[in-house]
């Protein structure tokens, strides 16, 4: 069996007392307007309620996890999704989360072989949902929300939301596999990596699905829709890596920008801070250069 190993913690006496963390949210505050979803509070309810009848987080823990208040971020990421649709995605990124944690630290993390067959289960689920699958809690949650969804999903939604799922899932094996090899990638494979184990692309099918969008493929495939959202996937998951990465380089994960770039440019924390952050800065410049071409190409 392939265990696991965790590359030792970054030595945190060379940081400084403070760092400069750049202020993405009010740079972006104008591109990427906020709009909750009106029912959120009734999603919500339901949703909390579902998510405590699987017992995927109970306790001390449940407290801790449930105050990240994960079903409001659902109600922002689809603000224009009715109650039908709201909640099975509303459960579906309550899980996500819960999932992740598992992957990273959870029941799955004890050696490779326990997380591709985790992961091999919940393809499954998703590929062959009417077949008998393993009553594990993790399990039966999916297959709650996700028979939901395909009660009444377009076919084009529910088969990227399996893609976005297989991108995830292998992002994540490949990363544990570096991980377990003290391997640390250079920045280009890292933003690559990145793009997938981030989830968003898998929110993204979400999305289509709650808000009802049949994107046909031609349009799915476009350069310009793909740039779109690779660039405003690259901005949320680059900008969660500098507020993340003090709780994740104590836990002697390097799957965080900041650490790969600190590795490969010899910078310290600041320095990486700062070139992170003129990434960001130049994909929100090409994030908006994209829309503007799709503007007129309508």
């Amino acid at each position: 069996m392939s265990t696991i190993s965790k590359l030792h913690p970054i030595d945190r006496s060379s940081f400084p007392r403070s760092i400069r963390i750049p202020d993405t949210a009010g740079r972006t505050r104008d591109i990427f307007t906020l709009k909750l979803n009106p029912h959120h509070e009734e999603a919500e309810s339901g949703s909390l309620a579902w998510f405590d009848s699987y017992g995927l987080h109970s306790g001390p823990e449940r407290e801790k996890f449930l105050s990240a208040r994960y079903c409001l971020l659902a109600s922002y990421c689809f603000p224009e999704a009715d109650m039908e649709h709201l909640r099975p995605v509303m459960d579906f990124i309550i899980w996500l989360v819960a999932f992740d944690d598992m992957v990273d630290e959870g029941e799955f993390c004890d050696s490779i072989e326990a997380l591709k067959h985790a992961f091999d289960i919940t393809m499954n689920v998703l590929r062959n949902p009417d077949s008998s699958h393993p009553h594990l809690k993790y399990v039966v949650a999916l297959r709650s929300f996700y028979d939901r969804m395909r009660s009444n999903a377009n076919p084009a939604a529910l088969r990227r939301f399996i893609e976005g799922a297989e991108g995830y899932t292998k992002s994540a094996v490949q990363d544990t596999i570096d991980r377990a090899a003290g391997r640390v990638l250079t920045i280009e494979e890292y933003v690559q990596l990145r793009a997938e184990s981030s989830g968003v692309k898998w929110a993204y099918a979400a999305m289509e699905y709650a808000h009802g969008i049949e994107l046909p493929d031609e349009v799915h495939n476009d350069p310009i829709i793909i740039e779109l959202g690779l660039a405003a996937n690259q901005i949320l998951t680059w900008s969660n890596d500098i507020y993340s990465f003090s709780l994740e380089q104590a836990k002697g994960y390097t799957h965080n920008l900041l650490f790969v770039v600190m590795w490969n440019k010899q910078v310290d924390l600041q320095g990486a801070v700062d070139f992170v952050d003129k990434m960001i800065e130049n994909r929100i410049k090409e994030y908006l250069d994209a829309k503007s071409q799709l503007a007129a190409i309508r």
